[in-house]
Parts: structure tokens; sequence; C-alpha cells
């Protein structure tokens, strides 16, 4: 199914893709950023609740600084003072977030409208898009496409590719914010989260930055391997918290990066939604919305401080200047290497 969805600043039509399952499970997707703007699951009342934040029309989305549910790319997350060397070149990107790069800066494939490659069946669609050679300040033109597809079992599974004719950086993810009692129903402090990872990356300061240590959570606030209520130690004095107003910290998968692997279990007891996340990329970057400020969003309700949580696969956050070439966890690829990740998200009843 697909409706208009408005046109951008520069007159190109945005149009949104619905796809379903049998389950009444259902997703709409627009081609700016290849966007989730609306994500449907049953509740334990059978009842439909959207559960990702977003906005109503194009220009929320062109204007909107905090990436609700678009690719990311060509790398998620910080890189330190946008500075990236490849075979002895440095290349400098925007520093657009305090002297870092974050999110490839505004010439991110989250502002470009892509087209969609294929839509044959109602569960499934494929985006596809380019970004120019520098375009970022990164060499190569790389290609990428994402595919979101539903199952009858109600899971949601995204796949991403990509390839470049130079060597680059290829780190991509979905910047979904999630909220189990639906995107208007307050915050998320009241979710339960279980992370299976036994090492997070604590920052530097403020900035945002990770230290190149994986740091046990064990005896931490950071310690997410049983459920645990995210409110419950988020304003625990606690310089790793405060540096970034709450939890915005990359996690470490247990298991082997490139194998699809369990990751998060996320679960609401007022709607009695339950989310068990799994990814194939080394680590999962844990966002608790600390930053989202007052601002209107889907049917006129107010979003705020911690409205939704974002749990976004990845490769560690400027993992490309201290990770060497050619590792498993490295995020820089060779002219004409694959890139290829897949997350899924599996809704259920508790």
């Amino acid at each position: 199914m697909t409706s208009e969805f408005g046109k951008t600043k520069n007159g190109e039509n945005v149009t949104a893709y619905t796809i379903k399952n049998k389950s009444g499970m259902s997703v709409t997707l627009i081609n700016f950023g290849a966007t989730i703007v609306k994500l449907e699951v049953p509740d334990k009342a059978g009842n439909l609740r959207d559960v990702v934040l977003g906005y109503d029309d194009i220009r929320g989305y062109e204007e909107g600084k905090t990436f609700f549910g678009a690719i990311i790319g060509r790398n998620a997350n910080r890189i330190c003072e946008g500075k990236v060397t490849l075979d002895g070149e440095t290349y400098q990107m925007e520093q657009n977030d305090n002297e870092n790069n974050l999110h490839s800066g505004p010439n991110g494939v989250d502002k470009k409208c892509w087209t969609v490659l294929t839509n044959d069946d109602e569960s499934s669609i494929t985006f596809i898009c380019k970004s120019n050679d520098m375009e970022q300040g990164l060499p190569g033109n790389v290609t990428m496409t994402v595919t979101y597809s539903i199952t009858d079992d109600n899971e949601f599974i995204i796949t991403y590719d990509a390839v470049s004719d130079k060597k680059t950086v290829i780190n991509l993810t979905n910047h979904s914010y999630f909220n189990l009692n639906g995107h208007y129903k307050g915050d998320i402090e009241n979710h339960e989260l279980t992370l299976y990872a036994d090492y997070y990356n604590p920052v530097i300061d403020f900035k945002s930055i990770p230290t190149e240590e994986n740091a046990p959570v064990e005896g931490t606030v950071f310690d997410f391997r049983t459920a645990k209520v995210i409110g419950k130690d988020i304003e625990a004095d606690n310089e790793q918290l405060k540096f970034v107003g709450g939890y915005d910290h990359n996690f470490v998968v247990n298991g082997e990066t490139g194998e699809l692997r369990p990751f998060a279990t996320v679960y609401s007891p007022e709607s009695g939604i339950c989310m068990d996340f799994s990814s194939d990329l080394t680590g999962t970057q844990f966002y608790s919305g600390n930053f989202v400020g007052d601002q209107v969003g889907k049917g006129g309700f107010n979003y705020h401080k911690r409205s939704g949580l974002c749990l976004e696969p990845q490769y560690i956050p400027n993992a490309m200047n201290f990770i060497p070439e050619g590792d498993v966890d490295s995020p820089v690829f060779d002219s004409d290497e694959r890139y290829h990740s897949v997350s899924c998200f599996k809704f259920s009843i508790k």
C-alpha cells in the first residue's frame, strides 16, 4: 500500500509504503531516509500500538535533529574530530557534534530520497541509495540497499548491503526510537531491559567518544545481563551517566561478529509487548533518548526527554581509528568488498 507523504524543500516527491503480515503487524516507511515512520504491533489486549516515535509530515523529518526512524550512513555514531586515515591519507569529515562527526554529518543518507528497488509483496520492500565520492568527506561512491521485511511470526527484519568503488568506511544502522507503551505514552524508564553483553565501551567525556577499552559491566550501572528497569540506575551518581545524561553507550554483543545472535530484550509491563532484538554486528548503541527534547511528534503529541529508546547495531564507535583494517570488527572496507548485516526485532506478548 502506498500514499503521498509530501514534497521535500527541493520539490522531491516523498511516498509512504506500508508492509504488513497476517497477524496485523505493519510498518510504514518513507523513501526519504528509508525511514520508519510507524510500527504497529498488537498489545496484550489485542489492540495495535504504534511503538516508534516520528512526525506526521516530511518537514519534520527534513528539519528534525533526532534522526527518528532513519537509516544512518555511510557511518553511524561518532568519529573523533571527524578524521579518518586510509592508506596514509587523512580525510576530514564535518565536525557537527562537539568537534566530532556524528552520523556522517549533514550529507548523511538519512537526508536523501532513496529509490524503491523492489516491493514485490505486502511483507517486504527494498530501498537503494548512493553516497557519492567525497560527499561526506570520505572517498568512494557507495551504493547501499536496505530491505525491510515482516514475517508472520511478528519478526521485523532489516537487511543492509553496501559496496564502494574505493576503500572507505561503511557502518550502517537504523535510528528508530521505541516506546513499547506507544509513541505518545510518556517515557521509557518503566521498560525492563536485558542486554546480552558482558562489556561496554566507556566514553572519555561529554563528547561521547569511547575509549578503546571493553569494560566489564559486572558490578556497574551498565549491568543489564538480567532484566532491569531502565529508570532504576539512570540518575545514579555515576560519571559515565552524567557525561551523556543517561545511557548513550556502545555495548559489545556477546558472541562472534558476523553471526546473528540475541542481543537485547525490551519489555513493557503496561502494554505486555516484548521485543527481542538480534544483531550480527560487534556492538549496539543503547541510547535512552536523553536529548530528544521537547518537540511535537505524530498526532500532535508532545515528545520529551526519554520518550523513546534506541538500540543501534553497529561497529564500535570510532573503530576505524583504532581497530586494524582487515579485522572482523573494523568498519573499513576495500574497493568492491561487500558490507552485509542483518538485524531482527521479534515482537510478542508476555
